[in-house]
């Protein structure tokens, strides 16, 4: 029989967050020139690709924060500068962001979509568009998937493509709470028994927290957490997997998935010593507590992390740690200001990282990100061009925002091979479980 404690622990776990005020973003009254490439969307950060470029068209996971949530795919065509639509791929999808969809495109053009609920069941989804038509989809198939652990359930998609393998990996929270991975070989249409990929190393049951970066043929970089910032003071991790095997930055092998199991964080490479300090209850971080954000690899290879520092509730901060070739090389960049909302003490506005070129930041912040000084206002979105030698005292932070009405926050940015599209949510953002946000931002012209 459980004890009430762990009653309580599974519900805090799995029950969505109640507000006593209802999200509601009077769009009449935010008069903006950003592009809104989708409405009635929102997204947490712990599923990608959340937002794809594909045959000119922006395609976006989102779930509605309103409603009975449903799970959304909303197309925009960039050449056209106009929205195609939006695919309602499930009509009832829990109103939370952790569920939002994330995507692959087929050899054949189609694109695949897979999503899955916050840890309420063990099932993921999937559908395929239709070559030429972004805005017909096949029915929708649910993939189970059987684990030995009846408590344990799926939470995160994220699609890795490994080409000289001639795999799709399926990365999500699953096997014992930890990070677990299924394959596919024929893109999605049938999938293997779940393997547990990384086990977390803090006593009883707790969720490290993955970010990855494929480069679509050989490797799949991670960067990790011990636990959720909430429970315990997070480190940060790094280590690279490809044929079976994990590495670390230097390509020295660690060891083999399936002889050895999966890997722990003691066996990876400390990228950010964390305080290690229990957790504080419902509304309080550990102190000094990591958490990833983002993770992006360089033309040469080179792994670059951007993650967030808790030192208080309304006292964020924001870090990159970049592998050079020979050392890592970690420092602080910025003020992420307030947390969102005091039950999630850790959530930010998020950093994240140009994909072709991970030295262009983008950041969401509610401080002047070079001073922390409080600036009275909403999270507002700023960028920079940072290198491993700049510090926060160096870096000159732009803003793309300004005098916003609402909150800007979790920037994610896509590119091509002439474009970069800076995307965000914009609009009231309360809770997970509790929000009302549009896709917008900008598209611009890069010179490489």
């Amino acid at each position: 029989m459980k004890t009430p404690y762990v009653l309580t622990l599974l519900f805090l776990m799995t029950a969505p967050v109640c507000s006593e005020e209802t999200a509601a973003y009077d769009r009449e009254d935010d008069p903006h020139d950003f592009t809104v490439f989708m409405t009635e969307g929102g997204w947490c950060w712990y599923q990608d690709p959340r937002a794809i470029l594909h045959e000119g068209n922006v395609f976006i996971g989102s779930v509605s924060g309103n409603g009975a949530g449903p799970a959304l795919v909303g197309v925009y065509d960039l050449n056209r500068d106009q929205p195609l639509g939006t695919v309602t791929v499930h009509p009832k999808f829990d109103r939370d962001d952790h569920n939002s969809p994330v995507f692959h495109v087929c050899p054949d053009g189609r694109v695949l979509t897979v999503y899955a609920r916050h840890n309420r069941d063990r099932f993921h989804h999937s559908r395929y568009s239709q070559p030429g038509n972004p805005l017909e989809w096949t029915d929708e198939v649910r993939h189970e998937r059987v684990m030995s652990n009846p408590r344990d359930n799926v939470t995160y998609m994220n699609l890795h493509e490994l080409k000289n393998e001639n795999a799709l990996y399926l990365f999500f929270r699953g096997i014992n709470f930890d990070p677990t991975f299924v394959t596919s070989h024929d893109h999605g249409e049938t999938w293997s028994d779940p393997v547990h990929f990384f086990k977390s190393e803090v006593g009883g049951r707790h969720r490290p927290y993955a970010r990855y970066a494929g480069n679509d043929q050989n490797t799949v970089h991670v960067a990790i957490t011990d636990a959720h910032p909430r429970d315990f003071g997070n480190s940060i991790y790094y280590f690279q997997f490809r044929d079976g095997n994990f590495y670390t930055a230097d390509n020295a092998l660690i060891k083999n998935l399936s002889t050895d199991g999966p890997l722990r964080p003691s066996e990876t490479e400390l990228v950010y010593q964390g305080t290690g300090n229990p957790g504080r209850g419902a509304d309080l971080s550990a102190i000094g507590a990591a958490w990833t954000s983002s993770i992006e690899v360089d033309e040469s290879g080179h792994p670059h992390i951007g993650y967030t520092v808790y030192n208080s509730n309304t006292d964020h901060r924001y870090r990159i740690a970049s592998w050079n070739g020979s050392q890592w090389i970690d420092r602080e960049v910025a003020y992420g200001g307030k947390c969102l909302y005091d039950r999630e003490s850790s959530y930010t506005g998020l950093i994240t990282l140009d994909p072709v070129d991970p030295t262009v930041v983008v950041i969401s912040t509610d401080v002047n990100p070079s001073t922390g000084e409080d600036l009275g206002g909403r999270h507002e979105i700023y960028r920079a061009k940072i290198t491993s030698k700049d510090t926060v005292e160096s870096i000159a932070w732009q803003p793309i925002t300004k005098n916003s009405p609402v909150r800007n926050i979790r920037p994610v940015v896509l590119r091509d091979d002439n474009r970069r599209v800076i995307l965000w949510n914009r609009g009231d953002f309360k809770t997970y479980t509790n929000y009302q946000l549009d896709s917008v931002g900008i598209v611009e012209s890069v010179d490489e």
